[in-house]
């Protein structure tokens, strides 16, 4: 009989695709693990999409605070370059 709760090792787990600055989903709880496998899952076309509609000038200036620090950390990590992070910041009217 299946158990949900039985861990088998031998089960391979789906691996999702890697993009920079995701952050780690072992701080997640349940619902925010289940929404980032959900986004991850999407095509990329998809994806786009619901983040163009996500990152409104009203949700980014909400945010902007946790966005410049999760920039900043990719910046000194070399996920992205000092002029990738200049534009972005431009892109989203932060500065």
């Amino acid at each position: 009989m299946w158990n949900p709760f039985n861990k088998n090792k031998d089960d391979k787990k789906e691996e999702l695709p890697s993009i920079p600055g995701m952050p780690d989903m072992k701080g997640m709880n349940m619902f925010q693990r289940f929404a980032m496998r959900r986004l991850m899952k999407m095509s990329p076309a998809d994806r786009e999409k619901a983040m163009k509609k996500a990152l409104t000038p009203k949700n980014i200036e909400k945010n902007k605070g946790e966005i410049l620090s999760s920039l900043e950390a990719m910046r000194k990590a070399g996920q992205i370059s000092d002029d990738q992070y200049r534009l972005t910041k431009a892109k989203l009217g932060l500065k």
